[in-house]
């Protein structure tokens, strides 16, 4: 069976305006856009077609004044392969309907307990806004970022699933720094921090 994720099309998300880059004001309008008009469509039908936007959950973990890190060595993804993202998430699955639970939340949970084990206490969940970028990249041109920052008490997280390696927590400073490792979301989000 076809995997189904969840996707919302471009002329409702665009229908005040197209706009590109991190979408923070009036971000719970867009969230609430995202609720109302988002639908599940069979992955593979939308990799390549820009009419609609993949909806990527995305979290940032923080503990203090740093930024966990980690770098995506995946075989399946060479269009990603040594950029260092910022957040982990992905898609939104079917799974994630769960009644009693908001969708975007479930979907940020599950991907985090997919890609790491986290020992530290989440002890903030913060909604920053939008990423998008308009650009001839077809991996841009058809995902929205959903990006959330968790907040935790410690540092105590490493990346399990296979193809992610661990950099460990790092300043904004080290991330500006080295903004060229940064994946292309990545390098947007860290002005929004």
């Amino acid at each position: 069976m076809d995997e189904k994720i969840l996707c919302i099309k471009s002329d409702i998300l665009f229908k005040d305006g197209k706009w590109s880059g991190f979408l923070s004001k009036d971000k719970e309008k867009y969230l609430t856009l995202l609720r109302e008009n988002s639908e599940f469509r069979v992955r593979r039908e939308l990799e390549r077609d820009p009419s609609y936007k993949q909806i990527i959950a995305q979290v940032i973990l923080r503990y203090k004044d740093k930024y966990y890190l980690h770098k995506q060595v995946k075989k399946n993804e060479e269009r990603l392969n040594s950029l260092c993202p910022l957040p982990l998430g992905g898609h939104i699955e079917e799974i994630d309907l769960v009644e009693g639970e908001d969708i975007f939340e479930h979907a940020l949970d599950r991907e985090l307990n997919e890609e790491a084990d986290v020992g530290s206490k989440i002890v903030k969940r913060e909604y920053l806004g939008l990423v998008y970028i308009e650009d001839d990249n077809v991996v841009n041109h058809v995902h929205l970022g959903l990006v959330y920052v968790y907040d935790l008490d410690g540092m105590d997280i490493h990346v399990k699933e296979e193809g992610l390696e661990d950099i460990g927590f790092v300043s904004l400073d080290y991330l500006k720094t080295n903004i060229e490792r940064l994946t292309y979301w990545s390098r947007i989000i860290i002005f929004h921090l």
